[in-house]
């Protein structure tokens, strides 16, 4: 996991218009993964340095106004295509006509991922060299904002200015008990400013935390904040409507009991654990080349893994979540699945047969990138298309398109998921044509 370091040294602003930006004018270095983000080439001075020199008070401000939202608000394909998400979780959005670097932070769950991009700053005559992206641990992220965030404020107050908007802003987040915590979470998550909210969208808050429950946090990083209680309720319903398509199990259920936890990379943890699923059926590498292949795999009763996995009512009004995993009759695990076509169904039933091992309770397949999500998608092509089995089918360091098409074919999945199994191993590169 990448480290992430924000440093600074006052400086003497005096000149600087505004008491507040005049009194936190300071040097500014941020590195992350070990790259100067705020490595600039000065064109005045025809230099090139590692820091900026800026007031510090317009990023604190973006930095507590948007808190909420750069912790709990998950990137999906419709919030990535919105101009309000990228104000909320972009630094340019807030310079004030200084050069800041050009961040762009989104929480992944128990990881955030900051991207940044070379990008001129014209009225500063400065410009940012370094582009790349990278993930931090969401813990040490919050950690240095914080540490930035409460020098900002403590050097106002030392130099006698109080009652800024950023003072107010961040005593409020500082203050929030852990029922106003979940509100705000729970309202940032659906792209809703928590201290700006009408009688109507607090009322929606209120009921989403109670009706979603422990799904809130997945369900969050894919509603739709045109109509989220109409999508949760879609949700529950489905999981009501999924109960009767119930599988044993039984030869996973060593497995489930154990409920594993590993530590490291969500992809990595769904890798493990379909590893682990795969010596509890033996399956020794081989392929699974249908759902009956899977069903006998399984031990399931023939028909009962074609009955589970029939789409059920509702789904199809929550546009980006793909199935729902709940706990059935006598023990049972229960799958409800949003209608695709036959390898396409079997990946996304692995999906969810992933959240049945790990998660033990009620659980959502989306389409968003959060860690349980990550894990999942890991495990169906792992468990599908084990790495194992790909590296003694494949000879050469390079392969092309006519080589994944086969093994696709041979594992009955798409070739994205063996491009993405033979790179994300290190068995071989695609070449492009």
């Amino acid at each position: 996991m990448a480290e992430i370091s924000i440093d600074t040294e006052w400086l003497n602003g005096e000149g600087i218009g505004g008491a507040e930006l005049s009194a936190t004018f300071a040097s500014l270095r941020i590195t992350v993964d070990g790259q100067p983000v705020t490595r600039v080439f000065d064109q005045r001075a025809k230099t090139v340095r590692d820091f900026v020199d800026v007031p510090l008070y317009p990023m604190a401000e973006w930095l507590a106004s948007n808190w909420w939202f750069l912790t709990y608000e998950f990137e999906n394909a419709a919030r990535s295509e919105d101009p309000g998400f990228r104000r909320r979780h972009a630094l340019g959005a807030n310079t004030e006509g200084y050069a800041y670097p050009p961040l762009v932070v989104t929480p992944w769950g128990s990881r955030t991922r900051i991207g940044w991009g070379g990008a001129p700053s014209p009225w500063t005559k400065i410009d940012f060299l370094g582009q790349g992206h990278a993930f931090v641990e969401s813990g040490a992220f919050r950690e240095v904002c914080t540490d930035l965030v409460d020098k900002v404020t403590r050097r106002l107050a030392a130099l006698g200015i109080h009652d800024t908007y950023l003072q107010e802003e961040w005593e409020a987040i500082q203050g929030a008990d852990d029922e106003e915590a979940s509100f705000c979470e729970t309202a940032a998550g659906l792209g809703w400013d928590p201290y700006d909210l009408d009688e109507s969208k607090q009322r929606q808050v209120f009921r989403l935390a109670d009706e979603l429950g422990p799904l809130r946090g997945e369900a969050l990083a894919v509603l739709d904040a045109m109509n989220p209680l109409e999508e949760s309720h879609a949700i529950t319903s489905a999981l009501t409507a999924a109960r009767p398509n119930g599988l044993q199990l039984w030869r996973l259920r060593p497995l489930m009991e154990d409920r594993v936890r590993f530590e490291g990379r969500p992809w990595e943890t769904g890798y493990e654990l379909a590893r682990r699923a795969r010596r509890c059926l033996e399956l020794d590498g081989k392929p699974i080349h249908s759902m009956n292949a899977l069903e006998r795999a399984l031990g399931e009763e023939t028909g009962s893994l074609i009955r589970a996995v029939q789409p059920v009512p509702f789904l199809n009004m929550v546009r980006l979540v793909d199935g729902v995993v709940t706990g059935g009759q006598d023990n049972r695990v229960s799958f409800g699945l949003q209608r695709t076509h036959a390898d396409g169904q079997r990946f996304l039933f692995c999906r969810a047969l992933g959240e049945a091992i790990s998660s033990g309770g009620d659980a959502l397949v989306t389409r968003s990138h959060t860690d349980r999500q990550q894990c999942n998608r890991a495990f169906a092509a792992e468990f599908l298309a084990p790495a194992e089995s790909l590296l003694w089918r494949v000879s050469h360091q390079v392969v092309d398109g006519e080589e994944v098409d086969n093994l696709a074919k041979e594992f009955h999945v798409s070739t994205q998921v063996i491009i993405h199994q033979l790179e994300n191993h290190g068995i071989a590169q695609v070449a492009t044509a």
